[in-house]
């Protein structure tokens, strides 16, 4: 099960393929009792995010019906968050701990660390399973549903999704810059991780500069993503109480996320300039065209074959 177009493929056809395919896979891995659950449920939230990002390319086809579908494997996703806000803030305060360059008192780093996470909420075992439970029937009813959705059925269809992608991309990527705030930042993030994923569907037919894109959309959201989480450790270390022993350690903790944030936003938009500044109808334009032209030869290809056959035998 491969998450892209194939070219030659009926458009409607493809966009309800990949969307079927990626349900069954995420049903596949969250009912495999021999799976590693932990694994399983952060690839079902990953299929979760992708087929948001394929109802997105298709909203102007699908209408009303977006909102309800988008809504649902958001809260789809969110169901299987469990502790992870808690972990990903764990992850980021070590991650920081061990990149300062000032070498900082292991017993106070200690004391921090337990201050703000021994007694955070731990996931709990049976909420998750319950939850997995329901989304296993969520899944089954959510296939009926996308067998039957009105799928972009044509290349005008396709333009109108990929024309909305880019401009709302640029749009974030503007607001981003502007202010640099933590939910411009975030958001821009998102619209770079949906743009990859449909990208990514596109990669036997687009462009290569378009394919080559793919990395950079990628690398920038994980450089948007580290920025994010420090930001939320900053928060949280912002607001806790600290111990007396420590608050020296906070400080230069808070300082080192800060210098970390900045490099991080640097670095993000250097890479992102490209693929976030360009023209939606300039992009829409060339990965239509380039869908077209894949499509016809493909086509081309299949109506000559049976004669082909016939002469060779």
């Amino acid at each position: 099960m491969a998450w892209r177009f194939e070219p030659g493929e009926r458009l409607g056809n493809a966009f309800r393929r990949v969307a079927l395919e990626e349900i069954a896979k995420v049903r596949a891995g969250l009912s495999d009792a021999r799976r590693e659950r932990a694994k399983a449920i952060h690839e079902a939230r990953q299929g979760f995010k992708r087929l948001r990002a394929l109802l997105r390319l298709a909203q102007p086809s699908l209408g009303r019906a977006f909102d309800e579908e988008n809504r649902l494997w958001r809260e789809a996703g969110r169901q299987l968050s469990g502790s992870r806000d808690r972990t990903v803030l764990m992850e980021s305060f070590d991650k920081i701990v061990g990149a300062c360059k000032t070498r900082l008192p292991h017993g106070e780093i200690e004391c921090l660390r337990s201050h703000l996470f021994a007694n955070g909420p731990a996931s709990d075992g049976e909420d998750v399973e319950e939850h997995v439970q329901e989304l296993l029937a969520l899944l089954d009813d959510a296939e009926k549903r996308h067998a039957s959705l009105d799928w972009p059925g044509d290349e005008k269809a396709l333009a109108k999704g990929l024309k909305r992608s880019q401009a709302r991309l640029r749009r974030n990527w503007k607001a981003a810059r502007k202010t640099a705030a933590p939910q411009a930042l975030h958001d821009w993030r998102k619209r770079v991780k949906d743009q990859a994923a449909q990208l990514r569907l596109f990669r036997r037919v687009a462009p290569m500069a378009l394919r080559s894109r793919h990395g950079d959309e990628k690398k920038a959201a994980e450089l948007l993503g580290e920025e994010h989480d420090l930001w939320m450790l900053a928060e949280h270390l912002s607001a806790e109480t600290v111990p007396p022993e420590a608050a020296q350690t906070c400080e230069a903790l808070l300082d080192a996320i800060d210098d970390r944030r900045s490099i991080l936003r640097s670095e993000a938009f250097k890479l992102g300039k490209d693929f976030s500044s360009e023209k939606a109808n300039a992009f829409a334009g060339e990965l239509t065209a380039a869908w077209e032209k894949a499509s016809s030869r493909s086509s081309r290809k299949r109506s000559t074959e049976p004669a082909s056959t016939s002469q060779a035998s």
